[in-house]
């Protein structure tokens, strides 16, 4: 029944039944059922290109994620021994070995989690996340740490570089400096400005590189997509795989503006898609939904 306000108005049982339903929309596409779940390098490339984005290794943030696919089941709790874990122990196998290759990005860019994007939906990430200005442009504006901007110095003009060499050049080599140091590159993998590009294990340490070294053919595409095209994109895959999901939140995995989710759900409603104000059971606010789900 429609709401007073253009919504959906269900009964109790109804609105269960209703997020249930949903719920088993996460398990198909998201692979939490064994029948579907990956198995293997190639599966996980399939995946994430079906997909077009997920959390490498957290759950439960209403977006897929490789682990969780592994696993073949809903959420599951990390183990007490991650390190025996096989489902955790594949992720990161992947993560290499894909990332390595470009067959598709890594990086901390969901949620501020690590994260991979296909890349085919890069582009879009970039148009609606990366200064096309660069990264000067941004520590102009008040946008970006002096800690970051010193690490995107030193790569600019090194190209790729292990972690001790960045902490050594950027003052960051004392122990007391390592927390300003993994804030910095957090802020420069959300900017969409550098990325870990390598994990050497004898001894173990992290290469780096800039966005515009290793994915500049993607900043390239990005330039030409228009906003409202790259938004209305990642907004419509997040809720085919997702069912459902209040557009706020939506705008803080992915990154973006509210305003920018909300004008993307706003087209997709029209065009029959989504269904918009829907009062969920055990949830709070409304969300959009799949049309198709209504009852």
């Amino acid at each position: 029944m429609r709401g007073a306000r253009g919504g959906l108005a269900l009964g109790e049982d109804e609105s269960a039944a209703l997020l249930e339903a949903l719920e088993r929309h996460r398990d198909h596409h998201f692979r939490r059922v064994r029948a579907r779940r990956v198995t293997g390098e190639k599966a996980a490339l399939g995946f994430i290109n079906e997909v077009g984005f997920c959390t490498a290794f957290s759950p439960g943030l209403g977006v897929p994620c490789l682990r969780e696919a592994i696993e073949g089941r809903r959420e599951p709790a990390l183990p007490e021994h991650i390190q025996h874990d096989y489902a955790i122990g594949m992720t990161w196998q992947i993560k290499d070995t894909l990332a390595e290759r470009r067959m598709a990005y890594y990086g901390k860019a969901i949620s501020g989690r690590p994260s991979f994007i296909a890349t085919q939906i890069l582009p879009a990430f970039l148009r609606l996340r990366a200064e096309p200005r660069g990264y000067l442009a941004l520590y102009r504006r008040g946008e970006l740490s002096h800690g970051a901007k010193l690490i995107m110095d030193v790569l600019g003009r090194r190209g790729a570089s292990e972690t001790r060499a960045l902490k050594l050049s950027t003052g960051h080599g004392q122990p007391s400096q390592r927390a300003a140091f993994d804030r910095a590159m957090k802020e420069l993998q959300e900017k969409f400005l550098a990325l870990k590009v390598e994990e050497r294990y004898d001894p173990f340490t992290y290469v780096w590189d800039t966005m515009e070294h290793r994915w500049g053919d993607a900043l390239g595409q990005a330039r030409k997509i228009p906003r409202a095209e790259a938004a209305l994109l990642l907004v419509r895959r997040h809720f085919e795989m997702a069912a459902f999901g209040n557009e706020r939140a939506v705008a803080r995995i992915l990154g973006i503006e509210a305003a920018t989710v909300e004008s993307a759900a706003r087209k997709l409603e029209r065009e029959g898609l989504l269904l918009r104000g829907v009062r969920l059971a055990r949830m709070a606010g409304t969300v959009a939904m799949l049309a198709s789900y209504l009852p």
